[in-house]
């Protein structure tokens, strides 16, 4: 039976949890075969992560999507898994009227590690947004959260977000 979509979603993100979690000290070994990730790489994947904040300032739509891959998943806190392109954005962007604004993002990446064409981070983040309900009062919020993405390199040789999970995280 071929996996679908959303499955091989749920198994890369397993993949990386055990990877994270197998190693001693909590970081993964590579593979002898695999080459880890280069400090290019690294600062490559680094800024993909500062191009998709900047894009939210902006509230750049086109900008935050092309941060990730055709085939992306996204998986908020609560909610199912975004598995298409037009899931993400009627999550992100929803067609009734409704508006965020991105007033501050943060973003700490706090590891990145990987080998080959696939890496992961781990980072934390402080927002503060404004949410514009198509009919109501609108709203200011602030959060802390954490993240974990994982990013493939694809045939171009660019790093973009395949898979990237996120939540609320304690003070």
């Amino acid at each position: 039976m071929p996996l679908s979509t959303s499955r091989l979603g749920i198994l890369t993100m397993v993949l990386a949890a055990s990877m994270l979690g197998c190693a001693s000290g909590g970081r993964p070994e590579p593979a002898p075969s695999a080459a880890v990730l280069s400090p290019a790489d690294t600062a490559a994947i680094r800024n993909v992560h500062a191009v998709y904040v900047a894009a939210w300032l902006r509230g750049d739509s086109a900008a935050v999507l092309a941060t990730l891959t055709p085939d992306a998943v996204l998986m908020p806190a609560g909610q199912r898994p975004l598995t298409t392109p037009a899931a993400i954005r009627a999550f992100w962007w929803p067609a009734d009227g409704s508006r965020t604004t991105i007033l501050s993002f943060q973003r700490t990446v706090e590891e990145v590690a990987g080998q080959g064409d696939v890496a992961w981070t781990r980072s934390s983040d402080v927002m503060s947004f404004t949410y514009q309900p198509a009919t109501g009062a609108s709203s200011t919020i602030q959060s802390r959260g954490m993240s974990l993405a994982i990013f493939h390199r694809k045939g171009s040789g660019v790093w973009r977000i395949s898979r990237m999970m996120w939540g609320p995280r304690a003070q």
